[in-house]
């Protein structure tokens, strides 16, 4: 049976921008499952997001294509399907800089206090052996 209708349609979206993470809501309500629903991420950080569907006589298709920021991380996206609502989440990328700072600055202050120990430890063992060997020196001499 050959199709009588066929479309391409753009379907509507809106941004939420929260905590941690971007959300994408793609309405389909032409959509009742996510049967002939697909969300990818290309190489260059395009996510594409397409659907074809075939209900009775008519055949619909949509492809959506949007630029990811540099910011989120491309590798954790995810995307979900219910009630006519394709909710796509793009989760923001650890800030990298800001933690290796943070770390940096952490283990650097670690490793003084360890080295600042050490060197008050052997500043004490070195007062404490002079004084003693100084006792020693002075108990020892004989007197004429």
């Amino acid at each position: 049976m050959e199709n009588k209708l066929a479309g391409n349609f753009e379907p509507s979206y809106e941004w939420q921008h929260e905590e941690g993470f971007d959300l994408l809501l793609v309405h389909l309500p032409e959509f009742k499952d996510k049967e002939g629903l697909k969300v990818q991420v290309s190489n260059c950080g395009v996510l594409k997001i397409s659907g074809d569907r075939q209900e009775n006589q008519t055949r619909l298709r949509f492809l959506k294509e949007i630029q990811v920021k540099k910011n989120h991380d491309k590798d954790e996206i995810k995307a979900k399907f219910e009630k006519g609502v394709l909710k796509i989440m793009l989760p923001n990328k650890v800030d990298e800089e800001y933690e290796l700072t943070t770390t940096s600055n952490k283990s650097r202050f670690k490793k003084f206090k360890k080295v600042a120990t050490g060197v008050a430890a052997i500043v004490v063992v070195v007062a404490a052996l002079s004084g003693f060997a100084y006792y020693i020196y002075r108990t020892t001499i004989i007197k004429d």
